[in-house]
């Protein structure tokens, strides 16, 4: 079993159960973060392991995290750093990439690249 993460009717993620559960639970928890609930995250859910990913409001979440300054505790950074490689590669598979990364969080997207849609 697994997770869909969709943008239209293109699935652009597949994960396994237990790592879409995980990246589902930490947009809901990051997008907390900033007062903000998942679907203004970039997040939709259409079933319990289905979600439409909106690229343009996804890469907002992504910038304000990035832009953020709890990004300056380096706990805080290192924890978000997977989340926000993984957003990335969903971003760029959406045709939507996100200029201006910085160089640890790029190398995470760039580790992420490798996962398969």
């Amino acid at each position: 079993m697994s997770y869909i993460f969709a943008v239209g009717d293109e699935v652009v993620w597949s994960p396994s159960l237990r790592v879409g559960r995980l990246f589902v639970n930490m947009a809901v928890t990051l997008a907390d973060n900033f007062d903000l609930n998942i679907s203004d995250a970039g997040l939709s859910a259409m079933a319990a392991d289905y979600y439409y990913v909106d690229p343009p409001r996804l890469a907002v979440f992504v910038r304000t995290m990035l832009d953020g300054s709890v990004m300056t505790h380096h706990v805080y950074r290192e924890l978000a750093r997977g989340f926000l490689g993984v957003c990335l590669v969903l971003l760029e598979r959406s045709g939507i990439p996100v200029d201006d990364v910085p160089p640890d969080v790029a190398g995470s997207r760039d580790l992420m690249r490798n996962i398969p849609s």
